[in-house]
């Protein structure tokens, strides 16, 4: 038995691991707080920047004055973006456009010259704009309306002749219609606008009303019809193009910015889009320090539950004596000598029992069994030792005899006489050094005394 193998049973080691859930714990609050300090620390460095006063002391006027355009050359690029971003007139399918024509017709009225500049102050100047857009399903700003809602010219499809003006300042001429183009992604919102379009103007007459007595206005409306619209696939072409254009030119001259010019870049832009905001820094440094609370945690316990898996590992004794105890195997009576594996009882405790203690208990312990089971001599298995073990072996062995129990010792081997000799014996003790005879050659070792009619009594471990 003097192989150093160590046959560990996976689920002893995890229990192992699981009983000792106390110290797992107490690391990975250690290692969150180490890390959540590093990640603190981590996110104020980031944050940190020399001021930029500093910045343009460092730089000549020329380099400034080159950052400073550099800037200006990224917000047209942000407000290029963002329009290209939330146009809606940019989203529709040019193959595809959705488009609806709404006629306003005035009534005869020899005022319809002011009454049509009310109309059309109205439904392209902004305020219509203003109030479709607040009702609209859409979240859209005014401004990005315009290009939806605008004003069709019917000069080629009335009667002006020569005395349209007569005629116009008479309330007789076609002039007195107001047409209004509408375009959108789809049917729906094409309909949607139309009918908003519609509902403000009608408010709107009302007012006209007040100034202007006697004044009426009907609606002809058009069906939506889908067409395809060639001016907004050139507006989308060139928008783009616009914007990849700007940012060559962008990405050249910055190329060519030194460290310092780019800090100041970076600082004037943060400044020109407000990214810099306290809320926001403070909700960005929290999860950057809950994140590395997180890896804090979970490193602190892979590494405890590592150093327990290892160290077990390097220490066979404290599950082979363990298994011994707990499948009921037979009794430990103790372990004698010296722990020479001070760090894994530091991290694991005392596991079975692992613990060395004194000779005269082990005697004691071994002397209560014999008493109690009438027992005067023992048949002691005294060769599964090596080295410092033996000397150990021998001395307990003295011990146990001079207690006035009588041992008869015998050395096991590959002969079948040696087990001969332990047939029908239930009085037997076996004195292990663990860690060099295994828990299987063990287990081996108690199947075969079991197939003798023998029984062990107990083990005494030595080390």
């Amino acid at each position: 038995m003097d192989n150093d193998e160590v046959v560990i049973d996976l689920r002893v080691l995890l229990w192992e691991i699981v009983r000792r859930w106390q110290i797992i714990l107490i690391a990975c609050i250690v290692f969150a707080a180490a890390f959540g300090a590093l990640g603190s620390y981590k996110h104020k460095s980031s944050k940190k920047e020399v001021p930029i006063e500093n910045l343009y002391k460092k730089l000549d006027p020329d380099e400034s004055a080159k950052v400073e355009t550099l800037v200006a050359h990224q917000g047209i690029i942000n407000d290029k973006t963002e329009y290209i971003e939330n146009s809606i007139y940019l989203s529709i399918d040019p193959n595809n456009v959705n488009v609806a024509r709404i006629d306003f017709m005035l009534n005869h009225n020899v005022n319809n010259k002011y009454i049509r500049q009310m109309y059309v102050a109205f439904m392209f100047d902004g305020d219509m704009y203003n109030k479709v857009a607040a009702e609209f399903s859409e979240q859209v700003e005014a401004k990005y309306l315009v290009e939806l809602i605008s004003y069709m010219d019917n000069k080629l499809r009335t009667n002006i002749t020569e005395d349209s003006d007569t005629n116009y300042d008479n309330g007789d001429d076609l002039n007195r219609i107001i047409s209004v183009k509408i375009l959108g992604k789809n049917k729906e919102q094409s309909e949607e606008l139309q009918n908003l379009v519609i509902k403000y103007v009608e408010e709107f007459s009302q007012e006209v009303q007040k100034e202007y007595e006697g004044h009426s206005i009907k609606k002809v409306i058009s069906s939506v019809c889908q067409i395809t619209d060639n001016t907004v696939l050139n507006t989308k072409t060139t928008n783009n193009t616009q914007l990849m254009d700007l940012y060559n030119q962008h990405k050249t001259v910055y190329d060519t910015l030194n460290e310092t010019q780019i800090a100041l870049y970076n600082q004037l832009v943060n400044q020109m889009e407000g990214n810099i905001e306290d809320d926001e820094v403070e909700e960005d440094g929290r999860s950057t320090i809950v994140k590395y609370i997180i890896i804090g945690i979970l490193f602190g316990g892979f590494v405890l539950i590592a150093i327990i898996i290892v160290l077990t590992m390097f220490n066979g004794k404290i599950f082979v004596q363990r298994q011994i105890t707990n499948t009921g195997l037979t009794r430990v009576f103790g372990t004698l000598g010296r722990n020479k594996n001070k760090l894994a009882r530091l991290i694991l405790g005392d596991v079975g029992s692992d613990k060395p203690v004194s000779l005269d208990i082990i005697v004691a312990k071994i002397n209560t069994y014999c008493n109690n089971n009438g027992i005067t001599s023992l048949t002691i298995i005294n060769n599964c030792t090596t080295g410092f073990g033996r000397s150990q072996m021998e001395l307990v062995v003295s011990t146990i005899e001079k207690s006035g129990i009588e041992c008869n010792k015998v050395a096991l081997s590959d002969s079948s006489q040696s087990y001969t000799k332990l047939c029908n014996k239930n009085n037997i003790i076996i004195i292990e050094e663990l860690g060099k005879g295994t828990l299987k050659e063990l287990e081996y070792m108690f199947t075969q005394l079991k197939d003798l009619g023998s029984e062990a009594s107990g083990i005494v471990c030595v080390q």
